[in-house]
């Protein structure tokens, strides 16, 4: 719940301004791409995602923190997708990065972009 300037309070699904972070990454051929480093103060939580293939061939994404695969995707052949949560991705540990990890497709790079939300805490 937030309150806005005549102490009503509401519902904000997303924080704004300040909390908004964005982020990309360009993994290639199989190997793993940092898409945002870890941040000691606050829940990096993902609220939207773009993934990019130019490849000939589909693309299996994870989206991987502190090791653990949190979402995958795959992303057909010469697309790009959008994806939007109602329900931010969240991260898993704090401090830690979230790396973009794709299927070992040689000479394949895709180009991802995410906003995450700056969260002090984990909870919903």
């Amino acid at each position: 719940m937030k309150t806005d300037y005549e102490g009503r309070q509401f519902v904000a699904l997303h924080d704004i301004r300040g909390a908004l972070v964005s982020a990309s990454a360009s993994p290639a051929s199989g190997t793993a791409a940092s898409l945002i480093a870890g941040d000691a103060d606050y829940f990096l939580d993902i609220v939207e995602v773009s993934m990019s293939n130019q490849s000939t061939v589909a693309v299996g994404v994870a989206l991987v923190n502190d090791g653990a695969t949190i979402r995958t995707f795959q992303i057909p052949a010469n697309k790009t997708e959008h994806f939007k949560f109602d329900v931010p991705l969240r991260q898993q540990t704090k401090a830690t990065p979230w790396l973009a990890d794709m299927d070992d497709v040689t000479g394949t790079t895709l180009v991802i972009e995410a906003i995450l939300i700056k969260k002090a805490t984990n909870n919903s």
